[in-house]
């Protein structure tokens, strides 16, 4: 049996965290994405990585050395902890009534109700959520009044509970047509990166991002059937969620130096 939490990552910077393709010579590097609904994502190798990495620096590492091969394993041994994906949940997309809304879909709210329920996390808001979910509606819907996203009409559209989606995507929210969701994800902000050797630009590519303010949710888990003589191990589990949720900024891909990828974690609080 295992134990699931449930994260919020919410990105301050850009991120790229790359897949190592190319679009056909356009764009350099790619950011992953899901194989089945195409919206970005973190694979779980790269996350557990970036964690890893975090975790290695913090005061924990030091007053527990074990905590980090225990968690995450080392050349001997498997970590305990499993780590997930990181799946999209909401992105940010520039409007004329306000600098952007952040922006989601039935598909990304049935995914996290989906994930939450496979977990058995009760989610607070979960049936705001389902109703949500189920919106079937062609135009994007807010809460209130018009505005145009993206180059889209948006309405207000009743029976939603945008302060409920709120609490997950960030506020103003709105929602989006899985269909026009799905084609507006392809266009995500391509930024040109320049290499200089003694001030004379040797090397220029692009690379595609997924923007700051983003949304994404994840799950660890962790055994809850753990011999006796391993009980520090209960331990160990609850140093990552201190560490994760103690507000200090966690790298995430790549670009470091530049500034990219640095994240915060949120629990998300259980019904």
């Amino acid at each position: 049996m295992y134990q699931h939490r449930l994260y919020l990552i919410e990105n301050h910077t850009h991120m790229h965290v790359g897949s190592g393709e190319a679009n056909f010579g356009t764009v350099d590097r790619l950011i992953q994405r899901d194989a089945v609904t195409g919206y970005p994502v973190i694979h779980s190798s790269s996350l557990k990585g970036a964690l890893k990495e975090y975790c290695e620096h913090h005061p924990f590492s030091q007053e527990a050395p074990a905590w980090i091969r225990h968690t995450f394993g080392d050349e001997t041994q498997a970590g305990k902890v499993r780590f997930f994906d990181a799946w999209l949940i909401a992105v940010p997309m520039r409007a004329n009534t306000r600098p952007y809304f952040a922006c989601t879909s039935p598909a990304a709210l049935r995914h996290l109700l989906e994930m939450a329920e496979l977990a058995g996390i009760e989610l607070i808001d979960k049936e705001a959520l389902k109703k949500a979910a189920a919106y079937s509606g062609q135009h994007i819907a807010v809460s209130e009044g018009k505005a145009v996203i993206e180059g889209y009409e948006a309405k207000a559209q009743e029976g939603i509970d945008f302060d409920a989606l709120a609490r997950y995507t960030g506020d103003p929210c709105a929602l989006v047509p899985d269909s026009l969701f799905e084609e507006l994800l392809k266009d995500l902000p391509v930024i040109a990166r320049n290499q200089l050797d003694n001030g004379e630009s040797k090397n220029l590519w692009y690379e595609e991002v997924l923007p700051r303010k983003s949304r994404l949710f994840t799950l660890t888990a962790f055994p809850t059937h753990i011999n006796a003589q391993d009980e520090d191990l209960h331990k160990h589990f609850d140093r990552l969620r201190q560490a994760l949720l103690d507000e200090h900024p966690v790298q995430i891909g790549a670009n470091a130096s530049v500034g990219y990828g640095l994240c915060t974690f949120r629990e998300v609080a259980h019904a």
